[in-house]
């Protein structure tokens, strides 16, 4: 069963949506313009603790938690999204998944003190028009603007991490690494790189489609 602290369940909503014409897209709680560079004004703040833990043993658990939400995803075609974190015996735990629609999901806002690591979210289905087997800028400045991770699962059963500290994007495990959309079909997967810096994901945004 999911545990959730006392402290996240107190947190109030942040309902401000988000779209990106590329691509399915993760909530923005404080929304504003695309730029050159990313968009968080505060470099350096972070709602994440200072002792937060990061690397493959992080990653691991949210590939494995994405994995548990991807059918659900598929079926409803909808994104869902949450947040992992650390609980107060120091382990790694996720909020229960808010279910979202088709290229947005709706969340409350990080705040400092609920041992917030990372945010979560399922990109849904797939759709031809969607370059979603890639996270979206907006993906990246949502979680640029708190100072935390993020997650990102595709329909094609890809993971992938938004790195803060770098401002940039890899891939955890690629093609296929957790449950896929059985209505997927690959699509210019040689164009799909391992890794995105800011600048090179919007470069991509602009040219999707074109």
């Amino acid at each position: 069963m999911i545990r959730l602290t006392a402290l996240f369940a107190a947190a109030s909503l942040a309902l401000a949506g988000c779209d990106a014409p590329s691509g399915q897209t993760f909530t923005q709680p404080s929304p504003s313009g695309l730029s050159n560079a990313p968009r968080q004004e505060n470099v350096g703040f972070s709602v994440a603790p200072a002792n937060a833990p990061s690397g493959p043993t992080v990653d691991a658990f949210a590939a494995r938690y994405l994995d548990t939400l991807q059918a659900r995803s598929f079926s409803g075609r909808r994104e869902y999204c949450g947040y992992f974190f650390v609980d107060t015996a120091g382990r790694l735990q996720a909020t229960p998944p808010r279910a979202g629609n088709f290229a947005s999901c709706l969340m409350p806002e990080p705040r400092v003190g609920q041992g917030i690591i990372a945010s979560y979210h399922t990109h849904g289905s797939f759709a031809a028009a969607y370059d979603n087997e890639v996270p979206s800028v907006v993906d990246l400045e949502s979680d640029f603007d708190y100072g935390i991770d993020g997650y990102v699962s595709t329909p094609g059963g890809r993971v992938w991490l938004v790195d803060f500290q770098t401002f940039s994007t890899r891939q955890v495990c690629g093609l296929g690494c957790i449950r896929s959309d059985p209505q997927f079909r690959p699509q210019n997967e040689g164009n799909i790189r391992q890794s995105y810096t800011y600048t090179a994901l919007q470069q991509r945004s602009r040219g999707f489609g074109s």
